[in-house]
């Protein structure tokens, strides 16, 4: 409906109850699940990191990824709970007014994407212990992950940088995080969302999967090699390997469909200006709730996955939580662990590598 008063253009909403009743309830649930992820998932990212720089892990390349994941999360859901906290009328003043809308984009998207990009990095080379155990070491060093690290976290600072320059916050037609200014080139914007997608979310999560469907083949050829003489230990990798695999899937489905709809809200917004009143704009807002329900759970849950799976992870944060100070007995058992299972690996008669999840 469209009100003219003193040259004055005024925009009034019809209201529909079917679409008022569904957005109040996605709108209550990402309040909850909101809340919920900030209060777990800062917490388990605190934990992971001091867990990562203790003697013995922070010899260890891979907890270099851990360590910045943990970071970049944390970032992610403090200002996500800023969000929420503006939502919940706890905090009047919004950070995309503070910060200007384009700087608070890079540190909420930069961070996701920093986070799938380190944990696609660290899925690969989890893969090459398998696929080519002998160069492990020599591939995998402390040096070369910093450098993959910084490389990856200056990418994306760069790709960044132009958000500053044509995004902006406006309180009634703002759907996403950010507007963009609809003066600008239509084609830097829409070729933004694809990479994002694609570049950003879609191939590093994809590159999960992958490799978790290489840790769970390997791990089911070696049940089937060695059926009748499992090892609990071997066992017990097995079934891990089945929930990293579901995990590694579940995030997958969980993160892209959101960046498929910031592809189509942008679309909306570039050739549509003004819709925000229109069926579809609204079914947009309850898509988005669900999906911040998805990004709370998803960018929260690592340390718990990572507590469930790795055996030496969970040691070291039961030996954490109980002061307990047995540094050289634990170091000790840690390389007898690591010798054994690299002389399994190193073996000529095995001809299927396992790896500690």
């Amino acid at each position: 409906m469209m009100i003219n008063n003193n040259n004055t253009t005024l925009e009034m909403c019809i209201s529909n109850v079917t679409y008022d009743k569904l957005f109040h309830i996605s709108s209550s649930i990402w309040y909850v699940f909101g809340f919920i992820g900030v209060l777990f998932g800062i917490p388990g990212h605190i934990l992971q990191i001091i867990i990562s720089f203790n003697k013995a892990s922070r010899k260890e390349p891979t907890s270099l990824y851990f360590i910045a994941m943990s970071v970049v999360e944390t970032v992610f859901l403090l200002g996500l709970f800023w969000l929420w906290c503006v939502k919940m009328s706890l905090i009047k003043t919004d950070p995309r007014e503070i910060l200007s809308c384009g700087i608070f984009y890079s540190i909420m998207v930069g961070s996701t994407a920093l986070s799938h990009l380190y944990l696609a990095s660290l899925s690969i080379d989890r893969s090459i212990i398998i696929l080519d155990p002998t160069r492990y070491r020599l591939i995998v060093t402390q040096f070369h992950v910093i450098s993959r690290i910084l490389l990856i976290t200056l990418i994306i600072i760069l790709l960044s940088i132009p958000h500053h320059f044509y995004l902006h916050y406006e309180p009634r037609i703002t759907l996403f995080l950010c507007d963009f200014n609809l003066s600008l080139y239509h084609r830097k914007v829409r070729i933004w969302s694809f990479i994002h997608a694609i570049l950003l979310v879609g191939i590093p999560s994809l590159i999960v999967c992958i490799s978790s469907a290489i840790l769970l083949h390997n791990r089911c050829k070696h049940k089937r090699m060695y059926k009748n003489n499992l090892s609990a230990n071997a066992r017990r990798m097995h079934r891990h390997s089945i929930l990293l695999f579901i995990y590694s899937l579940g995030l997958f489905l969980s993160i892209l469909p959101g960046c498929i709809l910031e592809i189509f809200i942008v679309h909306d917004r570039l050739f549509y200006h003004n819709m925000h009143c229109s069926i579809q704009w609204k079914i947009y807002r309850i898509l988005l709730n669900c999906f911040l329900i998805l990004s709370s759970i998803t960018y929260s849950n690592k340390f718990y996955i990572h507590l469930t799976i790795s055996t030496t992870f969970r040691n070291d944060f039961i030996q954490l939580i109980t002061c307990k100070s047995n540094q050289k007995s634990t170091k000790s058992i840690k390389l007898n662990e690591t010798n054994n299972n690299e002389q399994y690996l190193l073996s000529p008669l095995n001809q299927t590598k396992t790896i500690d999840i």
